[in-house]
């Protein structure tokens, strides 16, 4: 125990890594993988047979044009040495992209305040949507990834005058486009101009976006000059309209006001007390001297805000699409503990309550499902062992945990800690097999695969 501390003081980004990558490891845990991500599994599955592509392959042995081969490659070398796919090496690129971003959401708090770096991988790990799209294998985890990277890039180099960074911004902006084609260097590249903007950066704001238009262009003609070698001139069209225009036009309701709605609310308490924070503090964005702290809420504001609304344009919404958001937003809600005037006492206090009583909220909604099952046509399918144990060891360790807390100076950290390990348990045995379950029973072509690499 004490060599575990000494690692998470002394090297924290390791610490955090390691962690957040067995956390999302476990969670992973499911007999298929279900939807629209078993072509992920055909994909790997044919190139295990039939070696690297340039584009992905599909059942009838023709390029895929909707997505780029980085996850695809990834997996397969990963699976490579196994010789077969399983659920870890389908979840392994995510679990590396995820766990990475939650390193770099510690480091641009920890820019501040390492307070303040802490309590964001905390409000990560307490969003729903973030977990899910994790689980759910969705391609959006490198945005998110590559988003924080190139922030935290742009923002780090300000910070310490290393204007040689816009170069590493540039990298990951193509590394964006590789993984999620387009729309993972446009995503990532109007964040950093949202900071470059806001923070009245002129000659930079103009220089970035001239070269991130031009790795920009330079990506799209190797995507256009690969999809040609693989499949044709008609194959090159297919690619361009699917990464390209087609995301803006789908027979889907505009619904324009999705992701400042019901997509939001699936982030969870870290969205709720992100745009509380935004609330209370935004008078003070445009003062005339702010304090670093405020500018930085002002980056993280512009940030959330271009995110929404770059996603907004597309008819087709979901909320996995913001995923970029998870590192604003938890760090926007990271702020009530870096903030020690009462402006934000009582939302302390609310929210350290909630993370106490967590698990027996979570045994009151075990209950609920026991007795719906009771009745219900379809009834829900808790792993309820998992769940009961779980919950129950947190219960238990409450009461000691609250006697040996009283002054400690840590006490509210463990706290939220606490709840955000009630939250995964939660996650892991009682809304994943729900959620599960239901698909199961609507899904015609699950792909059934062992748990284990061997």
């Amino acid at each position: 125990m004490n060599m575990l501390k000494e690692v998470a003081v002394k090297r924290p980004c390791s610490f955090i890594f390691i962690m957040a990558f067995i956390a999302l490891a476990v969670l992973q845990y499911k007999p298929a993988v279900l939807n629209y991500t078993t072509r992920f599994v055909d994909f790997a599955q044919y190139m295990l047979q039939h070696g690297v592509t340039l584009f992905p392959i599909a059942d009838d042995l023709q390029p895929y044009p909707d997505y780029t081969v980085m996850n695809t490659i990834i997996v397969y070398l990963v699976s490579l040495p196994f010789g077969r796919i399983s659920i870890l090496s389908m979840g392994f690129p995510f679990c590396v992209a995820a766990a990475l971003m939650l390193v770099f959401i510690y480091k641009l708090g920890a820019l501040h305040d390492k307070k303040w770096g802490a309590y964001g991988v905390v409000f990560a790990l307490f969003t729903w949507s973030f977990l899910d799209g994790v689980n759910s294998l969705a391609l959006d985890v490198y945005p998110a990834l590559f988003t924080v990277m190139c922030f935290y890039l742009a923002y780090a180099g300000e910070v310490h005058k290393q204007r040689f960074r816009l170069l590493l911004v540039l990298a990951g902006l193509a590394l964006g486009f590789a993984f999620r084609g387009p729309i993972g260097l446009i995503g990532p590249a109007s964040v950093v101009a949202s900071y470059y903007l806001l923070s009245r950066q002129w000659r930079m704001l103009v220089v970035f976006s001239l070269l991130a238009g031009l790795v920009l262009a330079t990506d799209v003609a190797v995507l256009a000059w690969a999809a040609y070698l693989q499949g044709g001139e008609a194959f090159l069209h297919e690619v361009l309209v699917m990464q390209g225009l087609g995301r803006f036009g789908s027979d889907h309701a505009p619904r324009y006001y999705f992701y400042f709605s019901a997509g939001l609310l699936t982030y969870g308490v870290t969205a709720f007390i992100a745009v509380s924070v935004i609330l209370r503090k935004g008078k003070h964005f445009f003062e005339s001297t702010p304090h670093p702290a405020t500018s930085m809420l002002l980056y993280l504001t512009g940030w959330l805000v271009v995110v929404i609304v770059l996603f907004t344009i597309p008819s087709s919404k979901k909320a996995r699409y913001i995923l970029s958001i998870t590192p604003a937003i938890s760090l926007l809600a990271a702020y009530i503990f870096v903030d020690r005037s009462q402006l934000f006492a009582r939302t302390r206090e609310r929210l350290l309550k909630f993370c106490l009583n967590l698990p027996v909220v979570g045994l009151g909604m075990l209950l609920f499902a026991f007795v719906h099952g009771l009745y219900a046509e379809t009834p829900l399918q808790p792993n309820y062992l998992g769940v009961f144990t779980g919950l129950m060891a947190l219960v238990a360790i409450r009461p000691w945990m609250e006697s040996r807390l009283c002054t400690h100076r840590h006490r509210e950290f463990t706290i939220c800690v606490f709840g955000a390990i009630a939250f995964l348990t939660l996650d892991m045995f009682f809304f994943n097999p729900i959620t599960y379950h239901l698909e199961l029973a609507a899904e015609p072509t699950p792909k059934f695969l062992p748990y284990w690499f061997w």
